[in-house]
């Protein structure tokens, strides 16, 4: 072998690691950016050695300030001495530790994980910082529910186990991002490094006739974007569907009012219950008002008042050759949502007594008689009105309105 074409197989070979390490170093920085919570990774001085974007967003760092910067200056006093003397228990324990601290208005938790260097030496740590005011509140509201000696056996059940459905949820939807997150990341290198290949493949494999799978050359050329496209797009919906299911398992009642389209908040509802009204009906459908004003709300409350009704909805149907039909429009500056379903329908005597708390016109183990109870509950806190209309044997139409916000 010559000097030039050792040289040459040599420089091929530095390019290909270098662009392994490139695609390394993309793949690491875009999934400890992934993460919504702080990360940081600091050495036994406070010195910042690397951040991820929500670190660096939360305690105003940039990237210049690596490496000079420390973390302790970017926190009150007193905090910054309870985190150092939590260190302190890392170091002599040289094992992970959690704790809680106050922050403002907001309950965190600080995790810090402890980092060895080849000889096994501590060299550094691994800080993360979560919000946990949530779930504390829940804890505290459930606890308050067990204090009150007015709750009921069903009230306190009921309330334990939404609490508990919550924390099951988010716990899934934190289990569903982290695999997601790598598909979400590696998919769009696929399909940047197929792209890249392609003159290269032409050039070689076309005239060759090359069949792989059972497919021609030409065929996986054109069958390769739309499978990473594909790839591609059912990541981005459970991506969606994660941040639903988070929001609706966080909701704060207590969170400030914000504007809200109700046509978007019957989008994000449509998706916990798609599976649910495909099995229903095969006649759903939806009418909304593109016009719509927006009004003051919690979307996660106003998700639970479409979902109730819906299920409602759903669980009246004898066949699932009978409709339901979702709809919104704007009457008399007011917003405005109906579901209609051809369903049992209810009498008048039921009626009367439809947002009674446990009453229900379910027979079987569907209702638990607080679904429309709860409805009103959150339909009154955004100061709006919901009425029934409903024949036996002919379905039910239930009218939510709220009043537009100013402006609109």
């Amino acid at each position: 072998m010559d000097t030039a074409k050792a040289l040459e197989l040599e420089n091929s070979a530095l390019k290909q690691e270098l662009l392994e390490s490139n695609l390394e170093k993309e793949l690491h920085e875009t999934l400890i950016n992934a993460v919504d919570d702080p990360l940081f990774l600091i050495n036994g001085s406070g010195i910042l050695l690397k951040a991820n974007a929500a670190a660096m967003e939360r305690y105003g760092f940039q990237k210049g300030d690596l490496f000079h910067g420390t973390i302790w200056e970017r926190l009150p006093p007193t905090l910054a001495k309870e985190w150092k003397e939590e260190i302190a228990k890392v170091i002599r324990k040289r094992s992970e530790n959690r704790f809680q601290f106050d922050h403002g208005q907001r309950i965190k938790e600080l995790l810090i994980w402890p980092a060895f260097d080849a000889k096994g030496r501590l060299s550094a740590f691994t800080l993360m910082e979560k919000d946990i005011t949530r779930h504390i509140r829940a804890l505290e509201r459930h606890n308050l529910f067990q204090e009150e000696e007015a709750c009921t056996d069903q009230q306190m059940l009921h309330a334990s186990t939404l609490i508990n459905l919550g924390t099951l949820v988010a716990g899934m939807a934190h289990e569903i991002s982290n695999p997601n997150a790598f598909i979400m990341t590696n998919a769009p290198l696929l399909e940047r490094l197929w792209t890249d290949l392609l003159e290269t493949m032409d050039d070689r494999l076309e005239p060759a006739g090359i069949q792989a799978g059972g497919f021609t050359y030409q065929e996986i050329r054109e069958t390769i974007p739309e499978l990473l496209r594909g790839i591609n797009d059912g990541a981005s919906r459970i991506d969606i569907i994660v941040k639903s299911l988070r929001s609706f398992s966080r909701p704060d009642p207590y969170g400030a009012l914000v504007p809200v389209c109700l046509n978007a908040v019957v989008k994000t509802a449509l998706l916990f219950l798609n599976n649910e009204i495909r099995k229903s009906t095969k006649h759903f459908s939806t009418d909304l008002d593109r016009l719509l004003p927006s009004v003051a709300g919690i979307p996660q409350r106003l998700e639970q008042v479409i979902i109730n009704l819906l299920l409602n909805a759903c669980q009246a149907l004898p066949r699932p050759d009978r409709k339901i039909i979702l709809s919104t429009r704007t009457r008399e500056n007011n917003a405005i949502l109906t579901v209609t379903d051809e369903g049992c329908g209810i009498d008048q005597e039921s009626l009367d007594r439809i947002f009674e708390p446990f009453f229900t016109t379910k027979t079987d183990i569907k209702g638990t008689g607080l679904g429309l109870s709860i409805t009103k509950k959150i339909v009154k806190e955004h100061h709006g009105w919901i009425e029934f209309q409903s024949e036996p044997g002919l379905g039910t139409r239930v009218t939510v309105g709220f009043p537009a916000m100013k402006g609109e």
